[in-house]
């Protein structure tokens, strides 16, 4: 992976850049995938399921949640195909296609 850009400038790649291409050879999406996510992360998830759970990740065509409580494994799990069809929504194509849930500390 090169730190410079490609016309061999002098100037080094923007921090962005160099993150989006680090993103898409570890988990084979972009950056602006998940950020993509989370901008719309409200109107995919519901109302009240929004201040316990958060995506995380994209590996694979998985999109990973976290969640606070372990109740709420069993509810994600239930509107899971309500939540992917709503990020499906967001791509041209398909970049999710698989959801899993995991639990975190409320400190994270």
């Amino acid at each position: 992976m090169s730190f410079r850009n490609q016309g061999f400038s002098k100037e080094p790649t923007s921090l962005r850049s160099v993150l989006d291409t680090l993103m898409k050879g570890i988990s084979g999406a972009s950056l602006s995938t998940i950020e993509t996510i989370l901008a719309h992360w409200p109107s995919i998830i519901d109302e009240s399921l929004l201040p316990f759970c958060t995506p995380v990740a994209v590996h694979e065509k998985c999109l990973t949640i976290a969640v606070t409580d372990p109740g709420l494994i069993q509810e994600i799990q239930w509107q899971s195909d309500k939540i992917l069809e709503g990020v499906k929504s967001l791509f041209h194509e398909d970049i999710i296609t698989q959801i899993k849930i995991s639990l975190r500390s409320k400190k994270d």
